[in-house]
């Protein structure tokens, strides 16, 4: 999968997917003292070699995962069996691992669904042999029967999944019938901007542009809620006379007709309404290449193992995994002290235009570039993004 098919396919809430490609990392500090550089050259050389027959057994033996991951795997499959968790929930939640490895809280991410106060916070403390103390932020609370509960237990949060992942939005499935009410025809919608526009600019023979129309989309969840507005509007384009030249953008509601914008185009460009990511190196990659052991081609190969192992996917799925090798400029970088190698794992059982299906997602693996040890890994749906 290619970048543009990946920004097409997976497009997530503003800043998101570039803050997780992009992780700002804390570089090692190589700073050298002239007395010492024989004895640290002589201890690094030596060093360099234990690390490379580290990596190549830790290859050879299967994988090897460090400590957060095993708790936050511990961790969620705790939640699993007393609440109900399942992988696809995850991307609704950060999870912080204490410093010990024994407490887990999954607190509510910003999704741009509109959900996060709904969810609440759930953690999970491992004793010995990772038996778990489990709670929620709401538990004894009342939960209503549908998505318009104040409350969302994993039930409702399922339910949730299951109609976004059928094809609704998000503004359908947390805002109420009139707020996301269509109660303006595209026709009307026309009429109406044509108006506006005509009035607050004093221009006439204003032209539809054909590429565009009376064009309907979603507003922010929040910014639908804070307002209490409507969620859905419409924005028609307009020149003047045969030409393309100056444009004029008019936004109404879709509910009640009301115009919210008008304005003049002139000092825009189209690029704003398809920018795309602003890919870049992660901080240290250039340092962690220098301190790898093994090749990305290796971990991704460790990457789709552990993938598959932590969340139980069946032979064909990991065979179906795709390694998204092209998101960045170097997979490399620094997890605090340690050299690491992204790797960024799409799978879509049914194609890019099929409906979703369990297991399907992005699952970004960060391996040790030095020892081949899983340091992390977090699985998207990509169903808690708008679009």
């Amino acid at each position: 999968m290619k970048r543009e098919d990946w920004q097409r396919v997976y497009q997530p809430r503003q800043g998101a997917l570039e803050a997780r490609v992009g992780q700002t990392l804390r570089m090692l500090d190589t700073q050298t003292n002239e007395r010492t550089w024989t004895m640290k050259k002589t201890m690094a050389l030596v060093l360099a070699a234990v690390l490379l027959l580290g990596a190549a057994a830790a290859l050879a033996a299967g994988l090897i995962f460090s400590d957060r991951v095993d708790a936050k795997t511990a961790a969620r499959q705790a939640l699993a069996g007393q609440y109900g968790f399942t992988p696809a929930m995850e991307a609704f939640f950060d999870c912080e691992v204490s410093g010990d490895g024994r407490t887990a809280v999954f607190t509510p991410a910003e999704t741009g669904a509109g959900i996060e106060e709904k969810l609440g916070v759930y953690t999970v403390t491992l004793g010995k042999g990772n038996r778990a103390t489990v709670s929620w932020s709401h538990d004894g609370e009342t939960i209503g029967e549908d998505t318009q509960s104040p409350v969302w237990d994993t039930g409702l949060l399922a339910a949730a999944i299951a109609r976004k992942a059928a094809g609704e939005e998000w503004i359908d499935i947390v805002l109420d019938a009139e707020q996301t009410a269509v109660n303006v025809t595209p026709e009307e919608a026309i009429a109406i901007a044509r108006k506006a526009a005509t009035e607050k600019f004093g221009v006439d023979d204003l032209k539809v542009l054909e590429d565009w129309g009376a064009h309907l989309y979603y507003r922010g969840v929040e910014k639908a809620k804070k307002d209490s507005k409507g969620a859905k509007c419409y924005q028609v384009r307009f020149t003047q006379g045969d030409e393309r030249g100056t444009e004029y953008a008019v936004s109404l509601y879709a509910n009640s007709g009301e115009v919210f914008e008008c304005r003049r185009m002139e000092e825009e460009h189209s690029e704003a309404y398809d920018a795309g990511i602003n890919w870049h190196a992660a901080p240290g990659s250039e340092q962690a290449q220098a301190l790898a052991k093994i090749t990305p081609e290796q971990a991704a190969q460790l990457a789709k193992d552990a993938a598959a192992e932590v969340y139980g996917l069946s032979p064909a799925q990991k065979d179906s995994m795709e390694w998204i090798d092209d998101v960045a400029p170097s997979p490399y970088a620094m997890a605090g002290d340690t050299p690491v190698i992204q790797i960024y794992l799409w799978l879509w059982q049914g194609g890019s235009s099929a409906p979703f299906a369990e297991g399907d997602g992005v699952y970004q693996v960060e391996v040790n570039a030095q020892t081949g040890t899983i340091e992390s890994i977090l699985y998207d749906s990509t169903l808690s993004s708008n679009g």
